[in-house]
């Protein structure tokens, strides 16, 4: 008889630690999506801002001195483009300041009713070239975009920057 209970108990116990297993490696494998999905979503912005022109006078000419650049405290979206639509920024400093609400799947957060909202913001720096970690104050042939992505149903906010430099050959 008291075989048998241990054995009970045993089962029991094994039964507990598998479900607990399972309900850990689902937890992770839904904050996994909703990570891979919030990287996704700054590799997005920060690769459609590099395919576009340095600057704003890069665009149609070869610049040959940092003073022809766009001014620090200019940089962002020019006459003519649309804050809501990237499609129309024609350089990478017009993604400074941008923001948005991307679209995503019927995402709904685990355990709850609410769907899952990313919020994307933008900012984009001149940098010193030789520290890209220190923001310049005047202009320099180095930009840095930096992404932050944040949801509710993120453990944490995602972070993603990258360079884009500037280079003319005499």
């Amino acid at each position: 008889m008291l075989v048998t209970i241990a054995a009970i108990f045993l089962l029991s116990m094994v039964i507990l630690s598998t479900n607990r297993g399972l309900i850990t490696t689902s937890t992770v494998m839904v904050d996994n999506r909703y990570g891979i999905l919030g990287v996704s979503l700054a590799t997005s912005i920060i690769e459609q801002a590099s395919g576009k022109a340095f600057d704003h006078n890069t665009d149609t000419i070869a610049v040959t001195n940092v003073n022809q650049l766009t001014n620090v405290e200019a940089l962002g979206i020019d006459p003519g483009e649309l804050s809501s639509d990237p499609t129309t920024f024609n350089d990478f400093d017009d993604f400074n300041v941008y923001r948005t609400v991307p679209r995503t799947d019927s995402l709904i957060i685990e355990g709850t009713n609410k769907k899952m909202v990313f919020n994307t913001y933008v900012s984009v720096d001149y940098v010193n070239p030789d520290n890209p970690n220190n923001i310049s104050s005047t202009k320099t042939w180095c930009k840095r975009i930096s992404v932050k992505v944040i949801s509710p149903g993120l453990n944490d906010e995602i972070k993603m920057s990258s360079l884009y430099s500037y280079w003319y050959f005499k």
